[in-house]
């Protein structure tokens, strides 16, 4: 058995008919309640410590996985506007306006895809895991996707 040693802890008076009513309904000692009560509240700053680090593992994992995205896209997004430069003509301002009007009509035509794209649950930009199977087949498995 464990020596035990007496500590005079003051606390409020509302406070102590709490932890008298609570040690009698569990049928202990209020010393064996402050024990546990104060092994649980020393306990919880490992247990805090702990959780706190899983969290900043997948926040780390999660902002790894955006910046690689990022990159993706700004390298794409790179030789899209070099390749677009090399091989666009300057118009003469006659043409103009009829060409920001086709631009626009298909421009509005590329979000129109994009949406439909976005609510299918397609991702151009999503990286599947060497062994996974296709991203599509999971989410249809498990019901959905977290994003």
């Amino acid at each position: 058995m464990k020596t035990r040693q007496q500590i005079f802890p003051y606390v409020t008076r509302p406070l102590r008919k709490r932890l008298r009513l609570y040690a009698a309904q569990r049928g202990s000692t209020e010393s064996s309640v402050v024990e546990a009560a104060l092994l649980s509240y020393l306990d919880a700053d490992v247990t805090d410590r702990a959780l706190m680090i899983r969290r900043l593992d997948r926040v780390t994992r999660t902002v790894g996985a955006l910046r690689r995205d990022v990159d993706l896209l700004s390298q794409g997004f790179g030789v899209f506007v070099q390749l677009w430069f090399a091989h666009t003509p300057r118009l003469p301002d006659e043409a103009k306006a009829t060409a920001e009007r086709e631009a626009m009509r298909r421009y509005s035509q590329f979000l129109d895809h994009v949406v439909r794209e976005i609510d299918s649950g397609r991702r151009f930009a999503h990286e599947a895991e060497p062994g996974e199977g296709d991203p599509a087949e999971d989410e249809v498995e498990t019901g959905g996707t977290d994003q």
